[in-house]
């Protein structure tokens, strides 16, 4: 399939990330199994905090975005 068809994924991964190198390590490996390096995107927390908020503003302030970004059409979000 192509990513056309099958849509896009990314992920976004808050650091820091495990509890030390080795967990660090296998976090890493197992991202790996589902997503491509380019695919992966890593932030400082304090960024973090920011980009979350503006997204919720953006979502429920905005009645063009909104119908869209609920439950019925996301499928999932993990913290």
């Amino acid at each position: 399939m192509t990513t056309e068809e099958e849509g896009w994924r990314r992920i976004i991964i808050e650091k820091p990330f495990g509890q030390d190198l080795a967990s660090a390590q296998e976090l890493n490996r197992q991202v790996h199994m589902a997503f491509r390096e380019d695919q992966v995107y890593r932030i400082d927390h304090y960024l973090g905090k920011e980009t979350a908020q503006n997204i919720l503003f953006l979502r429920f302030a905005n009645t063009l975005f909104e119908p869209i970004w609920n439950r019925r059409y996301v499928a999932n979000i993990h913290n």
